[in-house]
């Protein structure tokens, strides 16, 4: 077996990646009872594989995921918007530089969100519904609405990988606020419904979405204050090692990692984590270690700004590297045997022995297919894919140790078997059997690799000879020729040109709602601005009433109060009151015996507790005049704190805010 002579654009590539000796060694091959039975060589190195690694794509480096933010009034204008338009915008982020996803082998993970952070000016509610109104029944309808736009114009879109759910809340991270329970009940019924082949990734592991087989995308990706034992327990790390230890069996797990809060602050300890950089967490030991450890230990498939490393450095790809076979999948054939000669027109049986060493499952139904490649030009003369081979299946150790960095079960081996007919017209003669695993959405063309040293450029794995009609004069692969696996530029799939050539429709006749803008002479607090209960929590519920007093709707805590729970509004992000005397007006009711306390405050920092309320059984109004005497640093917040250790039930509703004169 020889290394087959890349091109110099390859060899300046490969000059980045550290040498891989396994594919030098001679292939196992033996015969018995017909059979042959092939031992290839594990490739050692890191595979740019699609649907894993860094979330970005880079051209000199590991990347073939990309996650964007989609704005709603990007793809739906009002209720009467074209699923057409969804996916004009679609067609529109699908490129990088003039070169489309499929050409350069890319997946997109999409995220529809609102609402960017609170600022003013950076909402994208659709023009027929009113800005920060999460609560309202027309709210929830619209939700269901494009849930269902969204999976016509998705789910079969062979250029997505995943959805994330998005939506609710600061940048679709479900908080600020977080989703209800209901909502939470009513997305994961539409989500459910919208995509049958798509993974639907959430940010929290609320007990809905887990149940639903939801994966997650987080947010500060192994940030040490996160992590148990210390770490909240609302958050995934713990939800994920002591309640939910098998979700990412249904769904991928995917997130970022946050360096700013690596630079700035002290209790992310970088030093004894991984780094403020991405560049240092791939070039430092002890970083990279901490890192892959997490990837092992919460079953990873591909992470965010962490991509931001400078794959122009040779000591920094190398790292990336290392981090590239930790993540998702990675797929060993330890043994395949198929027969030495088969007629045509009959079965082709093979037999397929794997393990999956990397940290994730194969989430997508792509097939295992079957070739016979012409032994002169290398092409495929016949292929099919493999009844009987399902790879979702091949699971990743689980019971990760740190201590020892090593799964306490490791990868179990799996063994398939795989069939196919052959033509009935299929020429005689002897071909080169092989392998691929195929893109199904993507016009079954060959992408993700194994990690076994026999690759051919373009995608297929070559095992042996096999004769049909008779049996070939020899069956290894002896003085063939090999690629790299490690990167492959040739790899594409296909889109149909169906949607390619969809433009966006021109816009349906708009039915905007009223804009509601600040009088300070007549009401301060925007009526479609959210109350945000902080924390979440699953045992306390937050409910839309339609029977406040005067027939207005109502916001409704029922559950158990826990330890410093409250009911907040926040004006806007970085948004504050000016110095001066306010007018505070609000309906309460609950129950009887209870207090709320209403407190001001500089976004989490109390400023004054300004009254205690007591509840009743009935709507009572309140009337509190407050002042601000010297300007807020961050944001005002206005807050009830609601009662400690009790439970019972809470109700907000016509509150209003004037300045006074």
């Amino acid at each position: 077996m020889k290394i087959r002579q890349l091109p110099l654009p390859a060899l300046l590539f490969c000059a980045l990646l550290p040498v891989d000796r396994a594919v030098a060694d001679e292939i196992g091959t033996s015969i018995q009872n017909g059979w042959v039975t092939v031992t290839p060589p594990e490739f050692h190195g890191a595979i740019n594989n699609p649907l894993k690694g860094f979330r970005e794509y880079k051209k000199d480096g590991y990347g073939l995921v990309k996650r964007q933010y989609i704005k709603w009034n990007d793809i739906e204008v009002c209720a009467d918007d074209s699923v057409e338009r969804i996916i004009a915008q679609t067609n529109q982020v699908t490129n990088i530089k003039g070169k489309r996803f499929e050409d350069l082998n890319v997946k997109l993970v999409p995220r529809v969100y609102l609402d960017w952070n609170g600022s003013a000016g950076k909402q994208y509610w659709p023009a027929d519904l009113h800005t920060f109104d999460y609560d309202s029944p027309a709210f929830q309808e619209r939700l269901q609405q494009l849930v269902a736009k969204l999976g016509k114009a998705w789910d079969e879109d062979p250029r997505i990988f995943a959805v994330q759910m998005g939506l609710i809340g600061y940048w679709g991270e479900h908080h600020t606020p977080a989703p209800t329970a209901a909502q939470r009940r009513l997305l994961t019924e539409a989500f459910q419904k919208a995509f049958k082949h798509k993974p639907v990734l959430v940010r929290h592991n609320d007990p809905e979405f887990m149940q639903a087989g939801f994966g997650i995308y987080y947010d500060t990706f192994a940030n040490i204050s996160r992590e148990p034992p210390a770490g909240p327990k609302d958050q995934f790390p713990w939800q994920a090692t002591n309640v939910y230890k098998d979700i990412w069996k249904s769904g991928p797990i995917e997130g970022e990692v946050e360096y700013n809060w690596q630079k700035q602050r002290e209790n992310a300890k970088p030093t004894q984590t991984f780094g403020r950089t991405p560049d240092e967490t791939m070039t430092v030991p002890l970083y990279r270690r901490y890192m892959i450890d997490k990837i092992r230990r919460y079953h990873a498939s591909y992470l965010g700004w962490i991509d931001n490393y400078d794959d122009s450095k040779r000591e920094v790809l190398d790292g990336a590297a290392e981090l590239q076979k930790a993540f998702g999948y990675r797929f060993v054939i330890d043994s395949a045997s198929y027969p030495l000669a088969v007629p045509p027109g009959k079965e082709l049986t093979v037999k397929l022995t794997v393990r999956n060493t990397g940290s994730a499952p194969f989430y997508l139904d792509w097939p295992v297919a079957v070739a016979l490649l012409d032994p002169a030009t290398k092409k495929p003369v016949w292929s099919a894919p493999l009844a009987g081979v399902d790879i979702r299946k091949w699971l990743p150790g689980e019971d990760w140790d740190s201590a020892g960095f090593a799964y306490r079960r490791p990868a179990l081996t799996h063994r398939d078997e795989g069939h196919a007919t052959l033509p009935q017209d299929m020429k005689p003669g002897q071909y080169i059997l092989a392998f691929a695993i195929l893109d199904r959405q993507g016009g079954m063309m060959p992408s993700a690799r194994f990690a076994i040293g026999n690759y051919f450029r373009g995608g297929w794995h070559p095992l042996g000879f096999i004769g049909i009609g008779k049996a070939p004069k020899e069956a290894s692969l002896k003085n063939v020729a090999f690629d790299s696996p490690a990167f492959d530029d040739s790899l594409h799939y296909k889109v149909p040109e169906k949607l390619r050539s969809v433009k966006a429709p021109p816009l349906p006749q708009l039915k905007a709602v009223t804009p509601w803008t600040p009088d300070p002479n007549t009401e301060l607090i925007n009526p479609w601005r959210y109350w945000t209960l902080s924390p979440s929590n699953n045992s306390l519920e937050k409910l839309t009433l339609a029977d406040g007093p005067g027939s207005s709707h109502a916001i409704r805590l029922t559950g158990d109060f826990g330890e410093g729970f409250s009911l907040s509004h926040n004006f806007a992000n970085s948004a504050k009151l000016d110095p001066g005397r306010y007018h505070f007006v609000f309906s309460v009711r609950g129950t009887p015996g209870q207090f709320v306390e209403f407190e001001l405050a500089d976004d989490f920092h109390l400023v004054s507790k300004e009254a205690p309320i007591p509840l009743t059984g009935q709507w009572q109004e309140h009337s509190i005049v407050f002042e601000v005497k010297t300007a807020f640093k961050d944001r005002t917040t206005l807050r009830f704190r609601l009662p400690r250790g009790a439970k019972g039930t809470f109700d907000l509703a016509n509150t209003r805010l004037q300045l006074v004169k």
